[in-house]
């Protein structure tokens, strides 16, 4: 389908410019992050960014000969795109199988519960259930789009996050996993959504706050080395600007808040709003997943490896299910409550949605549970391919993201732990 849409779609130039005029200042010399800009505006990314796209850039001019010029006014030869696009197209493959694995480690490991439980009618029947969950993520138009056709920096960045996950999920590889988790936050700070998800769950890994903070270290490592060429120079310029935090945007670009008015969406009360319900459902649901799997006075089965007081378990393992919602679950959250949405934001959490329905809907999962899910995250794709936005189009995604999110709010917590042979040790 990919390789179809390259061949068949035409390119639509949208940042690719900006991109590489941001690329060719740095490589002139430039260090100050104010003074980095392209046709869109000043540099809003932080340097892993102009890393990898210095490398597109380089591909691109390979293909003209070694020209920079065309690769910055427009101009760039269709052959120059395509070379590019390819090398999207090989990320959205790698990226769709790295999505795949976690869906199939989850679906694995709830099949092995289930046989456990001697419910073999039931595991059949989530086969299929979870077929269709893995289905969908290969069938969004928009995420198709983002990667190959528009060329953003949503995708890598994504990418790397899925693979960090796929790294702790899968690998119980937490140093690894941080390094590349930091590396997706250094093309873009969009990431950061996930990081509170991240937190708790080192804290629940190394049961300790000082092994937390080895691995929290190694990412602040990471962004300290790649943005040192800025650090050295303009700290504050760079700081600011990568990740900035207070930026505004156009309330003609928004995807999520269109029935309200213009007045309304750039007031600060309204940022406020959406802050204040961000903190608070992270600081809710992190209670809850927090005392799931903590000390409780009068349980029969106490959860001795949370009790900081006691030995630490060096053999814990969290179970990937566990991991993989919780992550999903914290960047969701983010999603609900942004202050706008973009297009290419999609793809920050189109390939969570199959996943966060069919955790947050427990086991046995009916037809009318499917069926419900399946619609509210056609609702989400329909929204996000109805351009430009109407008033209509981001009512249905706000009752889609709500439906979602009344639902992560009744469930249960996921099982916490593994055994060293697999088995769950702690719900």
């Amino acid at each position: 389908m990919t390789t179809l849409i390259v061949l068949r779609v035409p390119y639509t130039e949208i940042d690719w410019v900006a991109y590489m005029q941001e690329v060719t200042t740095y490589q002139a010399g430039e260090r100050d992050y104010v003074n980095i800009k392209g046709d869109t505006g000043p540099l809003v990314y932080p340097a892993g960014f102009l890393y990898l796209y210095e490398w597109c850039k380089s591909l691109a001019a390979h293909s003209q000969g070694g020209s920079d010029e065309s690769v910055l006014d427009g101009s760039t030869s269709a052959e120059a795109i395509r070379r590019v696009q390819w090398l999207f197209v090989a990320l959205y493959l790698f990226n769709a199988s790295v999505v795949l694995a976690l869906y199939h480690k989850v679906f694995l490991e709830m099949r092995r519960r289930h046989e456990q439980k001697q419910h073999s009618s039931r595991t059949a029947t989530e086969v299929w259930y979870w077929r269709v969950a893995m289905g969908f993520t290969c069938l969004s138009k928009r995420v198709h789009s983002i990667f190959v056709l528009r060329l953003f920096n949503d995708a890598p960045a994504m990418t790397l996050l899925h693979l960090s996950m796929y790294l702790f999920a899968c690998w119980d590889a937490w140093l690894l996993g941080c390094v590349v988790f930091s590396l997706a936050v250094s093309i873009k700070m969009n990431v950061l959504l996930f990081a509170p998800g991240l937190l708790l769950l080192l804290l629940q890994k190394n049961q300790s706050i000082s092994g937390t903070a080895k691995h929290l270290i190694i990412c602040a490592l990471v962004q300290l080395v790649l943005g040192w060429p800025f650090l050295s120079t303009y700290p504050v310029s760079y700081i600011k600007k990568a990740f900035e935090f207070d930026r505004i945007f156009f309330f003609k670009w928004t995807v999520n808040w269109k029935f309200l008015s213009e007045e309304l969406f750039v007031s600060k009360r309204w940022a406020l709003v959406l802050l204040i319900s961000h903190l608070g459902t992270l600081l809710f649901l992190g209670v809850k997943w927090w005392n799931a799997s903590n000390c409780q006075r009068g349980q029969t089965k106490t959860r001795e490896w949370m009790c900081w007081t006691k030995k630490r378990d060096d053999n814990l393992r969290l179970s990937p299910e566990y991991i993989i919602y919780t992550m999903f679950v914290s960047n969701y959250i983010g999603i609900v409550f942004a202050r706008t949405l973009h297009y290419q934001f999609y793809c920050w959490y189109f390939h969570s949605l199959p996943a966060m329905h069919w955790i947050a809907t427990g086991s046995p999962m009916s037809i009318f549970n499917v069926l419900s899910s399946l619609i509210a995250i056609l609702g989400i794709e329909y929204a996000f391919n109805t351009y430009p936005a109407t008033g209509a189009s981001s009512m249905i995604l706000q009752l889609s993201h709500l439906f979602l999110l009344v639902k992560i709010f009744l469930a249960g917590v996921p099982p916490i732990t593994l055994e060293k042979n697999g088995v769950k040790k702690s719900e």
